[in-house]
């Protein structure tokens, strides 16, 4: 990508996507750790993405030229992934035949549920790029619309308040819609903090890691449970006013901190590996379970570093042979129209 890299958001994606990867491996890790730690993670886990995808938000030369940017960068890679999720079940479904195990459904129709239910068999952590898409259009409508940067803010709480309802009364929309109106405010957020120059360093940056020491305590003791995926929704005020706590604090204690080479390579890979890692850590987590290693920490750990490993040659393949269909490369070139 020809945009330069900031180190420190690379390390805070890098950190989101692993907490996620490990998540998706064993839902109750973490709780094995301290009874409220999941919902304490879940507290900036993806809300983070979001915020970081809102500090660089730009309008870029229109509509039709900003959509095509989040065709290329999102919905692309998002069928993309779908495809070959698809592609590799179908190898996974030989293998299994192959050593005598459990077959697994491979019916073609799995390639069209993430457009029309909530719940994908295969592919389930890509309903986040489909919701960050609609947050990119939404937020593009407010600011063309909203100039006042109060009325920018009271229509994105009322957007909010309209999703945390809808939400409620356990009434989903298609395509995420209603998601994308609960996660427009962390959007915002990451807006508002580049316009007011936080990117840059200041002085203040050291403190940054005593601030997330301290908002942790609260973080913790305070998180409910919170799936934006499925909309199961805490207090309204817990899921903003803790989520953005966590996110600052960790955006401000990631600032001074060195670049890791390993690290910030996952970090700006992180979309490669959301959309792979089921890839892996579904069939070894089956193979290890098949061969009598009992579910727990050690499989939990055993499965996430290969996973995290596995993605390694998976980021090159991809992001050298696929470069047009992982937003390393535009798929639609400047000039498409809608």
């Amino acid at each position: 990508m020809s945009r330069q890299r900031i180190a420190y958001i690379d390390f805070m994606k890098c950190l989101c996507i692993m907490l996620i990867v490990m998540y998706h491996i064993n839902h109750d890790f973490f709780n094995y750790l301290a009874p409220n730690l999941n919902n304490a993670l879940q507290a900036f886990r993806l809300p983070m993405y979001y915020f970081i995808s809102g500090i660089f938000f730009k309008l870029y030369e229109g509509f039709a030229d900003f959509t095509r940017r989040k065709v290329n960068n999102i919905l692309v890679p998002f069928v993309f992934f779908i495809i070959l999720n698809f592609v590799m079940r179908c190898v996974e479904a030989l293998l299994r035949l192959m050593i005598g195990a459990d077959p697994i459904d491979i019916d073609p129709v799995i390639l069209v549920e993430p457009f029309c239910q909530r719940y994908w068999l295969w592919t389930t952590p890509l309903w986040f790029l489909l919701s960050l898409f609609w947050v990119n259009l939404l937020f593009y409508a407010i600011h063309r619309w909203i100039k006042p940067l109060w009325a920018l803010l009271l229509v994105t709480i009322a957007l909010s308040v309209a999703g945390y309802a809808l939400a409620v009364n356990k009434i989903q929309l298609p395509l995420m819609m209603d998601t994308s109106l609960v996660a427009l405010p962390y959007f915002v957020l990451g807006w508002c903090i580049n316009r007011t120059g936080a990117l840059q360093p200041t002085r203040w940056d050291r403190w940054g890691i005593l601030a997330l020491a301290l908002a942790a305590v609260p973080i913790y003791l305070f998180s409910d449970f919170l799936n934006l995926h499925f909309q199961i929704l805490p207090s309204y005020w817990k899921l903003y006013l803790l989520p953005f706590l966590a996110i600052l604090t960790l955006f401000w204690a990631c600032k001074p901190l060195p670049r890791v080479p390993l690290m910030c390579h996952y970090g700006q890979y992180s979309l490669i590996i959301l959309g792979t890692h089921p890839l892996f850590f579904l069939p070894l987590r089956f193979l290890f379970i098949h061969y009598g290693l009992e579910p727990g920490v050690a499989l939990t750990l055993i499965v996430f570093v290969l996973t995290m490993l596995l993605e390694l040659p998976t980021i090159w393949i991809l992001k050298t042979y696929f470069p047009r269909f992982v937003a390393q490369q535009p798929f639609f070139k400047p000039g498409w129209k809608l």
